[in-house]
């Protein structure tokens, strides 16, 4: 068979596949392949090969299409323009019409988004109203009426209508932006290479800004993580994450679980416009988008299955605006970025204290942490080692080479330390788990995020921290060596002020609306019913009974369990769809594991979620709120004030969430970025 064109035609050829791919989807491309086939008959059996190779993947294709010109244009100003203390009134449908810039509180401020969210209704309604009149054909009179139908030029009432619907203000992220490319600079080129390895396009490397503005300690609400913002679920698929060390908060490692998320996106998707979507949407989301719409204009343009909005439909939009802004910003010489800085890695041939590591190479914690941000506090404050094998970061230099050569043999151990909790009991205070455990009653308020003023509760697993001999082993006191003194008197599960001598006790009953003195009482609550009961043995099988717990899931459970998650369907007569619901008891085997071990499994991710969330926000104060008819717990948690529900549950001890009733009073707290 003749080939009729040369090497140097195939090489153009292979150019303009990879360019093509990048626009359009395999099916929109198989269109154009009889036109291609005249180059040369050839061309058909080389069409396979040509578009899996690595090059293809990392062709420059991130198009601009004039479908959403107008929103990456708006996200460039959000970019460059508007600062977090400035709103942008604008259509969500239509980014090109801004109605008007209004002055906010800054997100720094305390309480800001409580004094936000009325301005913002306020200016929102504001729009509606006139939107309303003109969707009603009435002429406008006002110079602001006549200003606002101006934006839309002629169109129908039923465009008013819509739009009257679709207000919605933006804060703007200037200030916030810089910020992110300033830090970016000690990991941009870095993370670039990370890429480029991967056959990836580097401009990948810029989604960060998007995510997270390239802070490190980023965290929502919703419990995604780090730079890339990787929920829990789905970084456990790249990244180790548990109660020692969290890859996610590593922007290095971060990195290639990322690069490896958005290639395995392109392969399933073959178009990085829909990669990109799908970061923010899902991949399967996204499979039924393109089988429903093909290709990605089409998508944006007439998509609105699911959860499909705002954020998914802008997402590649804001990440070419960000691409765009960064790479302008990096070439200001008025902008000084941070530098990346030498470190050496160093495998760990065992468990080590942090403490030992750091007195042995002559370092500071805080330098620890700055160079090995996937440590968590645990670790730090003791309760972990750090684990064997892990890639630990020192400074570059000859001397922590010679260091690391040097380490003593008795410094590593052969198993990471267990966690150690005691389940409160009736009667209990602070200050006398101390003192039956000998620990210092410092070191149990620092191991559970209690303040001197906090308050424990009957159910509540109290972290035990460890105590160190010579030969620096941790030791613990089991709870069963310290009988504690319990009141014969019943004692309620709310919370309040604190007992005698200062020291946390077990609060009172309220029958009034929640009223709280002291706004630190939230980070006291560390757990609630998280222990095992009714365990009985059935034909040598062990069972148990749970109550769940907020964030919780039946294939979470089961891997603590070490069974498949079919298992306890089984055992709980679920259906293939059933969802875990807040507060429902349910049956686990303990076969695989003892309950103790579990409840440890158990207690360590529930504390890893809360000082995540602690790490990035403060608690600034409290309100009330009445459960309206139709509420529910998590419309009140996730829609009306965006809080975990784990954090409403624990200001809200006493209430079962399963059944809300009108007219109960909620304590809300009042949450603030640090």
């Amino acid at each position: 068979m003749k080939l009729l064109f040369s090497t140097h035609h195939f090489n153009l050829l292979k150019k303009l596949i990879v360019a093509l791919q990048g626009v359009m989807s395999v099916k929109s491309f198989s269109l154009i392949v009889p036109t291609l086939a005249r180059l040369g008959f050839a061309f058909i059996f080389l069409l396979p090969v040509l578009l899996h190779t690595d090059s293809a993947i990392a062709a420059n294709s991130f198009p601009r299409y004039s479908v959403i010109d107008n929103n990456v244009r708006f996200w460039e100003t959000i970019y460059s323009r508007y600062s977090t203390s400035q709103g942008v009134v604008h259509d969500s449908n239509n980014l090109g019409i801004v109605y008007e810039v209004i002055p906010i509180f800054n997100h720094r401020i305390p309480g800001a988004s409580t004094f936000n969210k009325p301005l913002m209704k306020g200016i929102k309604n504001k729009y509606s109203r006139i939107l309303n009149k003109l969707a009603k054909g009435i002429a406008p009179h006002s110079t602001e009426e006549k200003r606002v139908a101006a934006l839309f030029g002629k169109v129908s009432h039923n465009r008013f209508k819509k739009a009257a619907d679709s207000v919605r203000v933006q804060v703007g992220q200037k200030d916030r932006f810089l910020e992110g490319v300033i830090r970016s600079g000690a990991y941009m080129e870095e993370i670039k290479i990370i890429f480029k390895k991967q056959g990836l396009p580097e401009g990948l490397a810029y989604l960060p800004h998007v995510e997270s503005s390239f802070n490190l300690k980023a965290y929502s609400k919703a419990g995604a993580s780090g730079i890339w913002q990787f929920i829990r679920s789905t970084g456990k698929q790249f990244l180790t994450i548990n109660y020692a060390i969290d890859e996610r908060q590593d922007p290095i490692l971060a990195s290639h679980a990322a690069a490896m998320f958005l290639k395995n996106n392109y392969r399933l998707l073959n178009s990085w416009p829909l990669a990109l979507t799908a970061y923010n949407y899902g991949p399967s989301g996204m499979l039924r988008a393109q089988k429903a719409h093909r290709s990605y204009e089409e998508i944006f343009s007439h998509y609105e299955e699911g959860h499909f909005k705002f954020a998914s439909r802008n997402f590649y939009s804001s990440f070419l605006a960000a691409k765009s802004v960064a790479k302008r910003l990096e070439k200001d010489p008025s902008i000084k970025q941070d530098k990346p800085r030498r470190t050496l890695l160093f495998p760990l041939p065992g468990y080590i204290a942090a403490q030992d590591l750091c007195k042995h190479f002559d370092i500071s914690p805080h330098t620890l942490k700055t160079l090995n941000p996937a440590l968590r506090r645990s670790v730090f404050q003791g309760g972990k080692y750090i684990p064997k094998g892990y890639a630990l970061r020192l400074p570059s230099t000859h001397r922590q080479k010679e260091l690391f050569s040097k380490v003593p043999g008795y410094l590593y151990h052969n198993k990471q330390k267990t966690t150690q909790f005691y389940r409160v009991k009736r009667g209990d205070t602070a200050g006398k788990v101390a003192l039956a455990h000998k620990v210092s009653l410092k070191s149990l308020y620092r191991a559970n995020n209690l303040n001197k003023d906090a308050v424990i509760f009957t159910g509540q697993n109290l972290r035990i921290p460890g105590i160190t001999d010579k030969t620096g082993k941790a030791k613990t006191i089991s709870s069963n060596q310290h009988k504690l003194k319990v009141n014969k008197l019943p004692v309620k599960t709310s919370l309040s002020s604190a007992g005698k001598k200062g020291l946390p006790t077990l609060a009172g009953s309220k029958k009034s609306k929640p009223e709280w003195k002291n706004i630190q009482t939230a980070r006291s609550v560390v757990m609630g019913e998280l222990g095992v009961r009714n365990i009985s043995g059935i034909k040598n099988s062990k069972q148990g009974t749970i109550t769940i717990q907020p964030e919780e899931s039946l294939e979470l459970i089961a891997g603590w369990l070490k069974v498949k998650s079919n298992i306890l369907r089984r055992m709980n007569n679920f259906s293939s769809a059933r969802k875990l619901h807040l507060d429902e008891k349910i049956r686990i085997p303990l076969n695989q594991v003892s309950a103790k071990k579990f409840e440890g499994k158990r207690f360590d991710y529930h504390l890893e979620t809360k000082e995540d969330f602690f790490n990035a926000y403060t608690i600034v104060g409290v309100r009330s709120y009445k459960v309206k008819r139709g509420d529910t717990i998590w419309e009140i948690s996730k829609n009306k004030f965006d809080l975990p529900l784990w954090l409403l549950k624990k200001y809200n001890a006493k209430l079962d969430f399963s059944s809300l009733c009108s007219s109960q009073w909620l304590t809300i707290p009042i949450v603030k970025a640090i």
